[in-house]
C-alpha cells in the first residue's frame, strides 16, 4: 500500500511495479491501512453493465492482457477467460473473479475486453457458506 484515503476511497497500490488507482476496502472504518507491504487481501472489481461476452471477445481480438487506466480507479481490462461459474479473467497483471457469471464453457480461453468501473483491494474471499458450528 502507497497510500490511501480511507475506507471506500481511493488508495494507490504497487503491483509488480505498477502503480495502480483502487478502491480501498481494506482498510477497517475510521483506521487508514499504513503504507507498505500487504498480506491476506485481493483484487476484484464492479463493473454496472453485464459484458456480452461474444461483444466481448471480439473486442479483443488481438489478445491483449492488461490493464489499461480510463480515469480515477476506472480501467478497460484486457485478458482471457480462464474459468465460468464463476467466470475468471487473466489480466497479465491480476488474474480477477469477473462480477458478472456466465455456465457456457466455449468461453474458456477467449480473450475478452472490459469495462472495469472500479478496481478494488480487499479482504480474501470468504466462502459461500457460513461456518459451520
Amino acid at each position: 500500500m502507497e497510500y490511501t484515503a480511507g475506507r471506500g476511497r481511493k488508495a494507490e497500490v504497487w503491483v509488480d511495479g505498477n502503480l495502480m488507482t483502487v478502491c480501498d476496502n481494506l482498510s477497517e472504518k475510521g483506521k487508514k491501512c499504513p503504507p507498505g507491504p500487504l498480506e491476506d487481501f485481493r483484487f476484484s472489481y464492479m463493473s454496472v453493465e453485464c459484458p456480452d461476452w461474444d461483444d466481448a471477445a471480439k473486442a479483443n481480438r488481438s489478445k491483449r492482457k492488461r490493464l489499461e487506466k480510463v480515469r480515477g480507479w476506472s480501467y478497460t481490462g484486457y485478458g482471457q477467460i480462464v474459468s465460468v461459474m464463476p467466470v475468471v479473467v487473466d489480466f497479465g497483471l491480476l488474474t480477477m473473479e469477473a462480477p458478472h457469471w456466465a455456465s457456457d464453457e466455449r468461453l474458456v480461453g477467449s480473450y475478452v475486453e472490459v469495462a472495469i468501473d472500479r478496481l478494488e483491494i480487499g479482504p480474501p474471499a470468504s466462502g459461500d457458506w457460513p461456518d459451520q458450528p
